[in-house]
């Protein structure tokens, strides 16, 4: 089995490595045995050969990773290793060499580097030269290296078992290595396989919507996620390591939480009111679930909570649509009821009027009585107008245009001074709709956000079209201004019928806003800030492909 190249080039280093230590140990055992007079050969020559196997060294360890091909570069560096190998041999005796054993560290390096062929190769090539070396006392005396003598019986033998030593240790050697390079793959494959695991974790743990927060059995925080950070207000290094207390207060008994999940169940869910840092509170509800070790064992509780304020307005808007179609149904009939009376007591007081001599304090009581019966009237009118509307008439209309000729008219009233209106929407933005109701409930919308202005401010009438994921396009449109604002008690009351702060109001105009707007399919979002101003947004169904 082939090395890679990859895994290669630091093998090669760790060869150079390798070989300067080999060098050193024969340099010292041979400079060690020359202090001792056992030394039974030529020192200079043997000098010779040991330096030259740690200059072929450097190479591998100054630029292994500027080798083009290390395949074949491990070749030549193991045939280099094995002439430089038999020079020492040969220099430090032939046969009677000590360092004879040098031969199995060449047979291991090159079943390390190339695998079972590598290590096969290194031990015949060693073996071949090896013999000649023993053998050539006697056909080819080596000049000023050994002396010519007999090879005796006991010489060749050892020089065949040496051989038959190296191609075992290559056998050996080539089959660990083989299983060092498949363990070596599997686990790297292992490590990819975790790694991706984990960036998958990761992923989901990051991107779901829903907060989860990882907690252990001492109550500290050991995982919180982005939506864990946008629910709570907290960044997700100031939370880890951190009491649960600190950040979700002490509304949730973790060890009752414990006790009831230690089955593997679920908790029952707690609903909270959680007090942000930035002073908001938010209702937050959390469940939680047996967090495992590895083992199988206990390693916390995960609680996954969510943040329920768009639930809750859902909630309330729910209610007071109820609420809304309830009153609805109630007034509509009592104004019928309350109308025909009233047509009647204004058709007797102008004949009792003409009949009764002329008075100037009955004429001014019978003006009084008739001003008043016609302002009932117009009231009566409007809320039936609200109660039981006609059919919308939907067309394509362009709510700029709209827009424009509201804001025309709102200019040409006499406005509190000081009162700037500011525009802030493109030149078309279109919407399918009935364009005398739209224009009706925009226009309620101005005129409320200048009456809540009597001092001066800014009346910002603003559109824009936006297309969220898997949705369909919708419009918004809002109105806002810098007045006086709405009270929190008031907030939730403001869409119902004669419900007005004002002592002149009729409380009609934002209810017939609510009502028209929920005719179109659309949605009512009010955000005030008492002292600081009002906005009010309308949501409305866009026309697909148009801006």
């Amino acid at each position: 089995m082939a090395h890679p190249a990859g895994l290669l080039r630091p093998s090669l280093q760790g060869l150079g490595w390798a070989r300067l230590a080999m060098a050193a140990l024969v340099f010292g055992a041979g400079t060690a045995l020359w202090y001792a007079d056992a030394l039974p050969f030529q020192f200079p020559l043997f000098l010779l050969a040991a330096g030259g196997s740690a200059l072929t060294s450097l190479p591998l360890l100054l630029g292994p990773l500027r080798i083009p091909d290390p395949r074949r570069f491990a070749w030549l560096q193991l045939s280099l290793d094995v002439v430089l190998v038999t020079a020492i041999v040969a220099t430090s005796g032939g046969p009677r060499s000590l360092f004879t054993f040098v031969y199995v560290l060449l047979v291991m390096e090159g079943s390390f580097l190339l695998s079972r062929v590598g290590g096969m190769v290194v031990a015949g090539l060693s073996s071949l030269l090896y013999i000649g070396l023993v053998l050539g006392k006697t056909i080819l005396p080596l000049v000023d290296l050994m002396e010519p003598t007999e090879t005796t019986a006991l010489e060749i033998l050892t020089v065949f078992v040496n051989a038959g030593v190296l191609m075992i240790s290559a056998i050996v050697a080539g089959s660990l290595a083989e299983r060092y390079q498949l363990a070596r793959r599997d686990l790297e494959v292992q490590q990819r396989h975790l790694s991706d695991v984990q960036a998958f974790r990761d992923l989901i743990f990051e991107s779901v919507g829903t907060g989860l927060i990882g907690v252990d059995p001492e109550h500290r925080v050991t995982a919180f996620n982005r939506a864990a950070e946008a629910i709570t207000g907290v960044a997700a290094a100031q939370a880890l390591g951190q009491p649960w207390a600190s950040i979700f207060g002490g509304a949730v008994d973790l060890e009752a939480v414990r006790a009831a999940v230690a089955g593997g169940g679920q908790s029952q869910r707690h609903e909270i009111q959680l007090r942000r840092r930035d002073g908001r509170v938010v209702p937050v509800g959390i469940s939680f679930w047996l967090l495992k070790s590895g083992e199988g064992g206990a390693a916390g509780v995960i609680g996954v909570c969510q943040d329920l304020s768009s639930i809750k307005q859902m909630e309330e808007r729910v209610r007071q649509a109820d609420r809304l179609a309830t009153v609805g149904r109630l007034s509509a009939n009592i104004a019928h009821e309350i109308r025909n009376p009233l047509a009647s007591v204004s058709g007797a007081i102008e004949v009792l009027a003409r009949e009764l001599p002329p008075d100037t304090t009955r004429s001014r009581l019978v003006e009084i009585v008739l001003r008043e019966s016609e302002r009932l009237n117009r009231l009566i009118s409007d809320f039936l107008e609200y109660a039981r509307p006609a059919p919308l008439t939907l067309v394509d209309v362009d709510a700029a245009k709209v827009l424009d000729e509201v804001l025309l008219l709102l200019e040409h009233r006499p406005l509190p001074a000081g009162v700037k209106v500011i525009r802030e929407y493109g030149k078309s933005l279109w919407i399918r709709a009935d364009p005398q109701q739209l224009r009706q409930a925009l226009w309620n919308l101005c005129i409320n956000a200048v009456q809540s202005m009597p001092d001066g401010g800014e009346l910002r009438v603003g559109g824009r079209r936006r297309q969220e994921a898997r949705e369909a396009p919708a419009l918004s449109i809002w109105v806002t201004d810098s007045g006086q604002g709405i009270s929190e008690k008031d907030l939730p009351h403001i869409f119902e019928p004669f419900y007005s702060t004002k002592a002149e109001g009729s409380g009609l105009g934002l209810a017939l806003v609510y009502r028209i707007v929920q005719d179109h399919g659309g949605d009512v979002d009010v955000r005030s800030w008492p002292g600081t101003g009002t906005t009010f947004t309308l949501s409305l169904p866009a026309i697909e492909g148009q801006g």
